[in-house]
């Protein structure tokens, strides 16, 4: 059963990266006060609160999540069934955090939470569906409502103690949900982390915050997965102990209790300077507990998942996109195009990683090219294909959790 395709919008990104300043490099965060962490007044036991729930009516219990491999004619080679279970205990659970979806047209002013009731709940239903619904795969699918951020707030020219108070606002309704599910819908289950760009830096903080020291629920966690989210950090040829101190890097393809982090760009752009103005860079935020320690330039290394795609370039394994705009799915609402890009982590230095796309479409290919368009973007230079994160390593990232399940149980 499938519904009408509806088109799925593209998240709207509205983070800021710039360079780093010389007060930042100089702060001595032991002589900086810390802040009182708000607790949230959302209510996460009234259904409105939740995009989706599995005790909450939505399209997405009911929504086709089948992939129609699309060949370079045009015509569908294969279906891959991938079941719905969104609203079924299958014993795990996916609990999604969505990416910033603010309206331009409203024109937020300075670094604040914007309200639930103010933002645009249908686009972002359609987001998490396009990024995160082929997750349902595993099991039910939580994916609270909360108030976001502006995107001044990440921005490097942002004061510290103020950026550092919105983003934990925001972060309070992710623990409130969070806590919410745990005490009421867990049981047991193994829980699988998932979101994209700010929703990735929240769930960051909630893994420090309430996993990290917490074998019970380390022992749930199947992976967490933070697309879109760089400058994860260790020391230098480690892959823990940096924002968080137990929880590690995943290093192989079946490695549970781990994180996998991402961001895509262009094989021919430059991998852009650290952005300081990122969570886990905020000395207020450290010092309230949400971040382990701080960054070292001198000893640290940033980390991406390397686990399926490693430094030789080799064909991306289908890319995965929303079939609304292109009609080719034959009833699917999800096409995958597959060796149409070439993939590789790409580094520069201990402190630039990517993962790096280059084009390997042939003569005759009639597949849309779902990523030209994103070189037209204004964050392109600075984010590169960072809107596609999902599309690009969904298919990687699940033949990952598969083997991941296989292995932990």
């Amino acid at each position: 059963m499938y519904l009408k395709k509806l088109p799925l919008i593209g998240m709207l990104v509205l983070i800021f990266s710039c360079s780093k300043s010389e007060d930042t490099a100089s702060e001595n965060n032991l002589e900086i006060e810390t802040i009182t962490l708000p607790t949230s007044a959302v209510d996460y036991s009234a259904m409105d609160n939740w995009v989706f729930h599995p005790s909450k009516t939505t399209i997405l219990p009911f929504y086709n999540l089948d992939i129609s491999v699309i060949e370079k004619d045009l015509q569908v080679s294969e279906t891959i069934a991938v079941a719905n279970n969104s609203d079924t205990d299958t014993g795990i659970d996916v609990f999604w955090v969505h990416p910033t979806q603010l309206s331009t047209v409203q024109n937020y002013s300075g670094p604040q939470t914007i309200a639930i009731s103010e933002q645009d709940k249908t686009t972002i239903g359609l987001t998490v569906i396009a990024q995160g619904g082929l997750l349902a795969k595993y099991g039910r699918v939580f994916a609270p409502h909360y108030r976001q951020s502006t995107g001044i707030t990440y921005d490097q020219n942002t004061d510290k103690e103020v950026q550092a108070n919105v983003i934990a606002t925001s972060y309070s309704d992710i623990k409130a949900s969070f806590q919410h599910y745990l005490d009421n819908y867990n049981n047991g289950n193994k829980i699988i982390l998932a979101g994209h760009s700010q929703g990735s830096y929240l769930l960051g903080l909630l893994l420090r915050d309430v996993f990290d020291t917490n074998d019970n629920l380390r022992a749930k966690l199947v992976t967490a997965a933070l697309g879109g989210m760089g400058y994860v950090y260790a020391k230098e040829g480690e892959y823990k102990g940096g924002w968080w101190q137990n929880i590690p890097l995943c290093t192989t393809t079946d490695e549970c209790g781990c994180i996998q982090n991402w961001v895509s760009f262009d094989e021919e752009q430059g991998i852009p300077e650290i952005n300081y103005g990122l969570p886990e860079f905020n000395p207020y935020l450290i010092n309230s507990g949400l971040v382990y320690r701080e960054f070292n330039e001198g000893e640290d290394w940033f980390v991406s998942d390397f686990s399926y795609y490693g430094e030789t370039k080799t064909p991306l394994q289908n890319y995965i996109t929303p079939d609304a705009g292109y009609g080719l799915g034959e009833g699917n609402n999800f096409l995958a195009f597959n060796d149409m890009f070439m993939v590789r982590q790409r580094r520069e230095g201990v402190q630039k990683v990517v993962l790096s796309i280059e084009n390997d479409i042939s003569v005759g290919d009639q597949r849309p090219n779902d990523l030209e368009g994103e070189k037209e973007h204004v964050n392109y230079l600075k984010w590169g294909y960072h809107i596609k994160d999902y599309h690009v390593y969904l298919w990687a990232l699940m033949q990952q959790i598969d083997a991941k399940l296989a292995n932990c149980g």
